[in-house]
């Protein structure tokens, strides 16, 4: 497992026991991790209402756990 995908796993661990199950389940699992390019991390969704909703969403608090 790559360091980036090791990250990502660890970021889906921390939103699992800090959100709702349905929301969890509805809008973050299966989400992956694909870049990491000059400090944005590109996740892949599974759709454009999914990645509007994370980004509003979680994009704060996903920094805060990376760091």
């Amino acid at each position: 497992m790559s360091d980036l995908q090791q990250a990502w796993s660890s970021v889906l661990t921390q939103l699992q026991m800090d959100m709702p199950r349905a929301s969890f389940e509805t809008w973050v699992l299966g989400t992956q991790a694909l870049e990491l390019k000059n400090d944005v991390l590109l996740v892949s969704t599974r759709n454009a209402y999914a990645r509007d909703w994370l980004e509003s969403r979680l994009s704060a608090i996903v920094q805060n756990i990376l760091k």
